[in-house]
């Protein structure tokens, strides 16, 4: 999938599109995966299975992440939690878009 990501064009496929946009808003934050750990609460290793694309975050988690970022940003929580929630349904519309053109050719195939 490409996904078009401040101004960088970058390829990116399943989890990896919002784990892309979690970098994006640590390294704005200026936020250490420590830091984020202590102020959410969150364990380590939720933390950079999250940043590594390995899961998702559920919602309740996702919104405690955007509240530390919009904190440490200056920004308003809710932009922060619409923002990620639109990255979380560019994943998912690339992913099916993405079966759907895998199942067509497996049938092309047959």
């Amino acid at each position: 999938m490409s996904g078009s990501i401040g101004c960088t064009q970058m390829t990116f496929t399943g989890n990896e599109y919002f784990a892309h946009w979690l970098e994006l808003q640590i390294d704005k934050s200026g936020l250490t995966y420590e830091q984020l750990s202590d102020r959410t609460g969150y364990s380590a290793t939720s933390i950079d299975r999250w940043f590594s694309g390995k899961h998702l975050p559920k919602l309740p988690s996702l919104i405690g992440l955007c509240e530390v970022f919009a904190v440490a940003q200056e920004r308003s929580p809710r932009q922060l939690v619409f923002e990620s929630l639109m990255h979380c349904s560019e994943m998912v519309h690339a992913e099916y878009r993405w079966k759907r053109k895998m199942h067509a050719k497996q049938a092309e195939q047959k």
